[in-house]
């Protein structure tokens, strides 16, 4: 490959050979025979291939398996003590996913800490008991816990709170434990508010399934959501994952899964104000 102002150019296969640790790097050039380029390196790291390049395992003492592997235990610790081996030099070629899990594993390996520590406090309580919180004021900041705490795992709804065209709605859909919060497209001016306070880093006026007044205002949006087209017979233009495609959300062999069609039943039967005619 090669780097220029226009971004990367494949030139064709090089080959890399390690003339001698901790000596120079020998790079054939493809582009002309013969011609060969030194660049100082002090380690080389192989970043392609299916195998995982155990050289520096067995530089170290690192026990491998039959595939070339290192050998970990629960925490991802090699067989040399304070040694860890995590995502694609552990298991070779996986997802990112994975490389996470296993950094994450190391992390709390190497300080000592466990996620679980807090689970029992973290379970999530009545809804109603965060909802009557709501607008509480409290001077003193170093109350444990912080009697201000509303309790997003069990109820998040600030969203809808600071909207200040009441975009946002939250709704009780029959058979969900927790109300949903939809977004209403003809009330939003995209103002950000709710971006801007959303504790998961989301940006509900985009990421929240969308009503839409009509079929017009939905391609005229990239949100996911629906437009009713006739709430009588539940018939809806719906957009998933970018596709859209029609719905009939009271049939039980609609292709549209089950949480979304009750979501929409919920809309047209219980919140049909919403619902422009």
């Amino acid at each position: 490959m090669a780097v220029n102002k226009n971004g990367i150019v494949v030139l064709g296969a090089v080959f890399v050979d390690i003339k001698g640790f901790p000596e120079d790097v020998y790079i054939p050039d493809g582009r002309n025979a013969g011609k060969v380029e030194y660049v100082p390196a002090d380690t080389v790291i192989a970043a392609v291939g299916e195998n995982i390049d155990g050289t520096l395992y067995e530089d170290m003492g690192v026990e491998l398996d039959r595939k070339g592997r290192p050998v970990v235990d629960a925490n991802i610790m090699t067989s040399v003590e304070g040694v860890y081996a995590a995502g694609d030099s552990r298991r070779g070629p996986a997802t990112v996913v994975e490389a996470i899990a296993d950094a994450s594993k190391a992390a709390a390996a190497i300080a000592g800490i466990s996620y679980e520590k807090y689970a029992e406090a973290n379970v999530a309580e009545d809804s109603a008991k965060y909802i009557a919180k709501k607008g509480y004021q409290s001077p003193d900041l170093t109350e444990m816990p912080d009697k201000r705490c509303l309790g997003c795992s069990t109820v998040c709804e600030t969203c809808a709170d600071v909207c200040p065209n009441r975009a946002n709605i939250s709704i009780k859909v029959p058979g969900m434990a927790m109300n949903q919060v939809i977004h209403v497209d003809y009330m939003c001016n995209e103002c950000g508010n709710c971006k801007s306070f959303c504790p998961y880093a989301s940006a509900p006026y985009k990421d929240k399934f969308t009503l839409f007044a009509s079929e017009a205002d939905m391609a005229d949006s990239t949100n996911d959501g629906f437009a009713v087209i006739n709430p009588e017979t539940k018939e809806c233009k719906v957009r998933l994952l970018g596709q859209i495609s029609d719905c009939k959300a009271d049939d039980a062999n609609d292709k549209l899964y089950e949480g979304l069609r009750r979501l929409i039943c919920a809309v047209i039967d219980d919140y049909s104000y919403l619902i422009m005619k």
